[in-house]
C-alpha cells in the first residue's frame, strides 16, 4: 500500500469511528503501530486529524456532540413529521402474536399510533409509551398484553432504569426490539446516560430482531454514552432527510429503510 493510500485509509477510519486507537488502526490496516503513529503525527500536522493519547480523533468529532438533553416536551416539537414517518415504517414489520419491546423517546412513542390491530405482547420501560398504550382501543379490546418494566425513574426521559429493569429484560424472549437514539456516529449508537443505555442494550440483546427508529437529524451526532454497535442492528428506520453519504456509511453495517 502506498503511503498516500495508507494515510487516506487512516483518515477515513478516524472519520468513520470518531475516535480510534493506534492498536485498532494497526489491526485494521495490517501495518505496524510505529507506522501508524508516524502517519498520525504527520496527518495531525496537516490538520486532517487530531492526535489524542493512544490514537486519533476525527476533526469533526468536537462539533458532533449533543450538548444537553432536551426536555420531553421539547423533543415532541422537533421533527414530528419525520419521526412519524420512521415510526410508521418500523411498525410495519410487526406481525400477529409478536412479543416486542418499545424503547424510550418520542419516535418510539410515535409507533404506538401505527401498531397493528392484532394480538401482541408489548414490553416497555417508558412511562410515556405505556401511557399511550393503555389509552389505545386495542388494549381496551384485549388484543394487547402490556408489561411495564419498573426500576429507578428518570424524569427527563420518563423511563425506568437500573438493575431491576435490566434483570427483568434479561429474562425475556422478544421477536423485535425498537429503540430510539440521540445520535449515530461511526459504528456506534448513542444515548444521554449510561443507565438508560444499559436498559436499551438489555432489550436489544433479548430480541431476535433489533431496530433503531430515528429521524435523520441524529446521524453524524454523538451523545455522552455509546450503548450499541451498528453491526449488531438489523435495520435503522429513518426519514428521507438522511444524506447519501450518511446512509452509505450506515449500510456498511446494517440495512437502512427510509
Amino acid at each position: 500500500m502506498l503511503k498516500s493510500e495508507r494515510q487516506e485509509s487512516l483518515v477515513a477510519l478516524c472519520e468513520e469511528r470518531g475516535t480510534i486507537s493506534v492498536r485498532d488502526l494497526s489491526r485494521e490496516l495490517g501495518i505496524s503501530e510505529m507506522t501508524v503513529r508516524r502517519d498520525l503525527d504527520e496527518l495531525d500536522g496537516q490538520g486532517r486529524i487530531e492526535r489524542v493519547h493512544g490514537g486519533a480523533r476525527s476533526k469533526g468529532v468536537r462539533q458532533t456532540l449533543v450538548r444537553h438533553e432536551r426536555s420531553h416536551v421539547e423533543k415532541h416539537e422537533l421533527n414530528a413529521a419525520e419521526k412519524d414517518h420512521a415510526a410508521t415504517l418500523a411498525a410495519g414489520v410487526i406481525e400477529e402474536g409478536d412479543a416486542i419491546y418499545l424503547g424510550t423517546g418520542t419516535t418510539c412513542e410515535a409507533m404506538v399510533a401505527h401498531l397493528p390491530a392484532v394480538p401482541l405482547k408489548i414490553v416497555t420501560s417508558s412511562l410515556a409509551v405505556f401511557t399511550l398504550l393503555v389509552a389505545h382501543p386495542e388494549y381496551d379490546s384485549g388484543l394487547w398484553d402490556l408489561c411495564l418494566i419498573g426500576g429507578s425513574y428518570l424524569k427527563t426521559t420518563m423511563a425506568f432504569v437500573g438493575p431491576l429493569a435490566e434483570d427483568a429484560l434479561g429474562t425475556l424472549g422478544l421477536a423485535h426490539a425498537f429503540v430510539g437514539t440521540n445520535g449515530i456516529l461511526g459504528t456506534r449508537i448513542f444515548g444521554h446516560t449510561m443507565a438508560a443505555g444499559r436498559i436499551l442494550r438489555a432489550a436489544l440483546d433479548a430480541a431476535d430482531n433489533r431496530y433503531v427508529v430515528t429521524d435523520a437529524s441524529k446521524f453524524g451526532r454523538r451523545d455522552f454514552s455509546a450503548f450499541y454497535e451498528l453491526r449488531n442492528i438489523d435495520t435503522v428506520f429513518t426519514d428521507g432527510g438522511i444524506a447519501p453519504d450518511q446512509r452509505q456509511a450506515v449500510e456498511q453495517y446494517c440495512r437502512v429503510v427510509c
